[in-house]
């Protein structure tokens, strides 16, 4: 049984990477100006760091949902299934940020920005795309002997 389409494992890959790209950025600019204005640097850094797992789980379980609805060709199940989950989904996440922010002592601020990381993978996700569909394609001439423009 194959959980996810092979497209969709690509999809998650490439945004997964826009959305570690998007904290790491915010990391590093917390980790430059958070000491000059006295605030503490770990908090922050600890909270984006959850954000962004948070935003990568629930990209897989978004997906995981679509491709279970999709499969079913249901249209009240698919509807049913994918409102339940949202909020499954929704209601989990919050209780994770809660647990975070009390037992680790992370920024509560940073873990909601780390997640909205789930919208910047989503934006940079056909940029990422390009970048890894370049190095996958082979380099091709145009008019070369294989290019099979002379035939009919």
């Amino acid at each position: 049984m194959e959980w996810l389409s092979r497209s969709t494992r690509k999809l998650l890959f490439e945004m997964s990477v826009g959305i570690v790209l998007y904290n790491l950025l915010l990391g590093v600019l917390a980790w430059v100006f958070l000491p000059g204005i006295s605030y503490p640097v770990l908090p922050v850094l600890g909270g984006l760091l959850a954000g962004a797992v948070g935003a990568i789980l629930m990209l897989i379980h978004m997906a995981l949902t679509t491709e279970r609805a999709l499969e079913s060709q249901n249209e009240s199940y698919a509807s049913r299934t994918t409102i339940i989950q949202s909020m499954i989904r929704k209601v989990v996440l919050v209780a994770a940020l809660f647990c975070c922010w009390r037992v680790f002592r992370v920024d509560l601020l940073a873990m909601v920005i780390g997640a909205m990381g789930m919208k910047a993978g989503a934006y940079l996700q056909p940029l990422i795309h390009r970048i890894f569909a370049r190095e996958d394609e082979p380099h091709t001439t145009v008019g070369g002997e294989n290019s099979r423009t002379e035939e009919p």
